[in-house]
């Protein structure tokens, strides 16, 4: 038997918070009456929300890939870009893959963001001060790097390297990255099409999970009392390559399958279910993450709607909500 969450999310309704008026390129699959929205971005102007976070006040953070920029949506509503970090012109081409801003997170009044800039002196991970302002890369990375999730744990940032199966650690505070951890399972899998393997990566209690979005598989690193990588095991294998992923505080992860349009639920033992699916919902769903204050049983959804990517031109946040709150790691 599953946890009555998943009851939740079959029988849930979407939150309703206008973020003005949408553009008709935008309009369409978010704007129908029953899946309501949280914010709708503009496709003509390459707004790609790919990653996500929440603080504890309500709001909610986005990083449009594309643009470089950083969106707030605050809790009535109120959308505004906060940021823009260098990664230079759109679809531009560098270091084996295009430029752009990737995986987003938050931690003590800061953001954390991936910038796979062109320019090697302005790629790497960059702190948005949320409370002083300004914008400060404290991280490079190496060139042939490609950063794409990111999560926070203690005073350290881990970013999975989606092009050579390597997970990277650097200090809140800046200063030298280094490599945490190493393994085959992160790499892509042979023949693959796309070069996409490691992306998405969350804590869970003393474990890190990260996406493999070539091989389908979750594999979870143990995390020794030094917080080093200790060993691995392939959590689960969806058939849906999983982008990137938010637990709820029963260990249950749902995970985004961009470009396919479905939430798959991956339960504590390994057993996986699609939990939402269809065009009417979801377009290219990137990222997700659970409120942090009033509206921790509210599950937030990037659909990117990543112009090279079959989808709707409807790149928008969605909201779920769920008898399970998300979980808080330390």
């Amino acid at each position: 038997m599953r946890p009555q969450n998943l009851v939740a999310f079959l029988s849930s309704t979407l939150i309703l918070a206008a973020a003005g008026s949408p553009s008709p390129a935008a309009a369409g699959a978010c704007t129908d009456p029953e899946p309501q929205m949280v914010a709708l971005y503009d496709a003509q102007a390459l707004q790609v929300p790919e990653s996500i976070a929440t603080d504890k006040k309500g709001n909610i953070y986005v990083s449009l890939a594309l643009t470089g920029q950083i969106s707030r949506i605050s809790p009535n509503g109120t959308t505004e870009i906060i940021a823009t970090l260098p990664i230079g012109a759109p679809f531009e081409s560098c270091f084996g893959f295009i430029a752009g801003q990737t995986g987003l997170t938050y931690a003590k009044d800061n953001l954390y963001v991936n910038v796979n800039s062109c320019d090697a002196e302005m790629r790497g991970i960059w702190r948005v001060s949320l409370k002083k302002g300004g914008n400060h890369k404290i991280a490079s990375l190496p060139p042939e790097v490609f950063a794409n999730g990111i999560a926070h744990r203690d005073d350290y940032l881990y970013v999975s390297d989606s092009f050579s199966g390597t997970i990277f650690r650097a200090s809140v505070d800046g200063g030298e990255t280094e490599i945490w951890a190493e393994d085959p399972l992160l790499e892509a899998a042979p023949g693959s099409p796309s070069p996409i393997a490691a992306n998405g990566v969350q804590f869970f209690e003393d474990e890190l999970y990260v996406a493999n979005s070539s091989t389908g598989d979750i594999i979870a690193f143990e995390i020794d009392d030094d917080d080093e990588a200790g060993d691995t095991r392939i959590h689960a294998t969806l058939d849906t390559p999983c982008d990137d992923f938010a637990f709820d505080d029963a260990g249950t992860m749902y995970c985004g399958t961009n470009p396919v349009n479905s939430i798959v639920a991956i339960y504590p033992d390994g057993d996986t279910e699609v939990v939402l699916s269809g065009d009417d919902y979801l377009d290219g769903p990137s990222s997700l993450a659970f409120g942090r204050g009033k509206d921790k049983h509210t599950l937030y959804v990037n659909n990117a709607s990543f112009p090279f990517y079959p989808n709707h031109a409807e790149p928008c946040v969605i909201s779920l909500q769920s008898d399970v709150k998300g979980y808080k790691d330390r």
